[in-house]
């Protein structure tokens, strides 16, 4: 057995092998030039923001309904995990194929290329691409395991299978648990990036939009836990100022009204739970003077 993070190697037990993470440039991903370059890498980066919450969520659903067809299954059987013997139908049902495939293809192949197309040039040490790279490397093996399960639900071979049903027992939570770990490295890595990526326009802007749905899904919480993450000096107050402020540059008055609405109630909100840090102080100065400014400018139009 090899661990994919030392490098990819064959796969448990002869299954179809694939080649390890190779970082080529995607060919559907050109690099922006010009003034509009900084508004497509912002753009860039909320898309792979947004990819890979989706993706870790659905492999997530894959993972515990997983758990959850096996302890069924040994429940009924009156065994323990370890113990557990499952027929080709059972064994090829602990996974929905459609659903691993869709993983695979909708959502990690597009990430992998937005990974590149975020990290290929600048490196990151090769954390995140290295990261998103082996995630598709090992739910592409996953996938094509299971569907040679798949062959014996339709084919009668119980010395085949067997042999079969042995591998796939140990290198099926193994595979999940690789997925797992890869996943959990890259949240990580993405929470240290997030603050650099705070000052991004598209970033700033669709977190408001959209962070609020996008959060619950990463954290369990809703935009206050997105914020605290892009923005530790100041947090969620800073988060709505910025965003505030970023709306009002451009124009676009209602949401930065919003925006500033929301800033001030958080800091309602933490006033009466605790003493604001010195960055939050901060942060409520500059939602009074953007308010101010703001003001000024309706009284001159």
């Amino acid at each position: 057995m090899t661990d994919p993070a030392a490098g990819a190697g064959a796969p448990l037990g002869g299954a179809p092998s694939l080649p390890p993470p190779t970082f080529v440039p995607p060919s559907g991903i050109v690099a922006s030039r010009g003034p509009r370059a900084a508004v497509d890498r912002g753009a860039l980066l909320w898309d792979f923001i947004e990819t890979f919450v989706a993706s870790r969520r659905l492999f997530q659903g894959i993972h515990a309904l997983y758990d959850q067809r096996v302890i069924a299954a040994a429940s009924r059987r009156g065994v323990t995990r370890e113990q557990l013997k499952l027929p080709p139908r059972d064994l090829f049902a602990l996974f929905h194929l459609p659903r691993l495939e869709h993983l695979r293809d909708a959502r990690l192949h597009p990430l992998r290329r937005m990974a590149f197309a975020v990290f290929g040039d600048e490196g990151d040490s090769g954390l995140m691409d290295a990261y998103c790279g082996h995630i598709f490397h090992e739910v592409s093996i996953l996938s094509r395991e299971h569907r040679s399960v798949g062959r014996f639900v339709r084919r009668h071979d119980p010395r085949r299978y067997q042999r079969l049903f042995e591998e796939v027992s140990g290198y099926y939570p193994e595979r999940l648990r690789r997925v797992r770990r890869f996943f959990g490295l890259a949240m990580r890595r993405l929470e240290e990036l997030l603050p650099t990526w705070s000052h991004e326009r598209i970033v700033m802007r669709s977190a408001w939009l959209f962070g609020e749905s996008l959060s619950r899904r990463a954290w369990g919480r809703g935009r206050e836990a997105l914020y605290e993450r892009m923005y530790p000096r100041g947090g969620v107050i800073r988060g709505y100022v910025e965003a505030a402020r970023s709306f009002d540059a451009s124009g676009f008055g209602v949401p930065a009204r919003q925006a500033l609405v929301q800033a001030e109630q958080a800091a309602t909100v933490l006033r009466e739970s605790r003493t604001l840090m010195a960055d939050e102080r901060r942060a409520v100065a500059d939602v009074a003077a953007l308010r101010d400014l703001m003001a000024t400018k309706t009284e001159v139009a």
